[in-house]
């Protein structure tokens, strides 16, 4: 990771609420971040980019988040090493096979405030303690 990436964080989620609400607490902490509402997004965006991190939902449209994973490392085209699930509840297994693409964390959507959030984006980026990393 560059310096000039170290700070650039990308935002992979569905849900326009919580996309909002997250790109909205990030860039108000100095984050510069940039949005993916689905899978095939997320791909094209990942396959071009390296970013200092990547929260990616699980539950996607056109592509879920393991597809994503999956295809960027078959076709050799994944740029990005610090990748953290955004999960729902009971979703055990899914992180289990995320570990196998090298996902550094998750995080429970239900878990977090948004203080909490960019507490948890601070550690994966270094910048403080990590609290769900697997």
């Amino acid at each position: 990771m560059t310096k000039d990436t170290a700070k650039h964080i990308l935002i992979v989620e569905d849900e326009e609420y919580l996309r909002d609400l997250y790109l909205q607490v990030l860039q108000s902490e100095g984050y510069e971040v940039e949005i993916a509402a689905n899978g095939e997004e997320a791909y094209e965006k990942m396959s071009q980019k390296q970013y200092g991190l990547v929260i990616l939902d699980v539950i996607l449209p056109k592509m879920d988040g393991l597809q994503v994973l999956d295809k960027l490392n078959n076709e050799g085209k994944q740029k990005n090493d610090n990748i953290v699930l955004l999960t729902n509840l009971g979703q055990d297994l899914v992180v289990a096979k995320a570990l196998d693409f090298g996902v550094r964390g998750y995080m429970v959507k239900s878990d977090y405030t948004p203080e909490e959030l960019v507490a948890e984006v601070r550690g994966y980026l270094g910048d403080g303690d990590v609290k769900s990393e697997l």
